[in-house]
C-alpha cells in the first residue's frame, strides 16, 4: 500500500481489518488511500461495518492512543437490493418494483447510482429523475396486464407533453416504455430518446 492514493479492494472483508489498516496508514503518513470492502455474510453491518465505524470515531478502552482517539476518515455502507432476473420476469412471479427497475435502468444507461428510496414517478408521464442534461421517464407498473395494455405505451399525447417539458427545462428526454406509437424521426424532432423495455417484461 505504498501509493498514498491507492484504492484497496477486499472481496472477503470479514471483520474489517483491511479498512483498519488503510485508515491507520493514512493517519501515519497523511495518505489519501481508499478502501472497498465486500462482505456477503449477515454480520456485514454488525461486525464489519461496526468495526470501521469504531476505528474512525474512536475506541475508548483501546490501549493504543491513536485508536482510542479515533483514526478519522469516513465510509459509506451500502447493501444490495433484490436482483432483477429475466427468468422470473417471464413468469410474472417477480417483476421488479418501479423504484428497483428505475434505479437499474438509470445506472445501466448513464452510470448514475441513486438510492431506490428517492425514485418514483413524479408525474403521470413517469418522470423519475433529472440531471443537468436529461430528464428520465419510465412508464411501468409491476403488473403484466398493465404492461400489455395501451397505458404502458408512449403515445403522441404523452410524447407532446414530454416534449413541451423538455423545451421548458432545456434538457433531453429519455423515455423507457414497453413500446411506442411514434416514428423515430418524429421522436428525434421532439427531442425524445426512446428506450424499449425488455420484451421479457411484458411478452409471454
Amino acid at each position: 500500500m505504498g501509493d498514498e492514493d491507492a484504492i484497496i479492494l477486499d472481496s472477503f472483508a470479514g471483520s474489517g481489518s483491511t479498512a483498519h489498516a488503510v485508515l491507520d496508514l493514512n493517519r501515519e503518513d497523511g495518505g489519501n488511500r481508499k478502501f472497498v470492502l465486500i462482505e456477503c455474510e449477515d454480520y456485514a453491518d454488525t461486525i464489519t461495518a461496526e468495526r470501521v465505524r469504531r476505528v474512525i470515531s474512536g475506541v475508548p478502552d483501546a490501549r493504543d492512543a491513536a485508536l482510542s482517539e479515533g483514526l478519522g476518515g469516513s465510509f459509506t455502507y451500502c447493501t444490495l437490493g433484490k436482483p432483477i432476473e429475466v427468468e422470473t420476469m417471464l413468469t410474472g412471479e417477480a417483476l421488479p418494483s418501479y423504484a428497483a427497475l428505475a434505479a437499474n435502468l438509470l445506472y445501466t444507461t448513464s452510470g448514475v447510482s441513486v438510492g431506490t428510496d428517492t425514485l418514483e414517478a413524479r408525474n403521470e408521464d413517469g418522470l423519475f429523475h433529472s440531471d443537468d442534461e436529461n430528464d428520465y421517464y419510465l412508464l411501468y407498473k409491476p403488473d403484466l396486464e398493465w404492461l400489455r395494455s395501451d397505458a404502458s405505451i408512449l403515445n403522441l399525447e404523452r410524447a407532446e407533453r414530454i416534449r413541451d417539458t423538455s423545451r421548458e427545462t432545456g434538457r433531453k428526454a429519455i423515455v423507457y416504455a414497453a413500446g411506442n406509437y411514434i416514428g423515430q424521426r418524429e421522436l428525434t424532432q421532439m427531442g425524445i430518446i426512446f428506450c424499449q423495455l425488455p420484451d421479457a417484461l411484458h411478452e409471454r
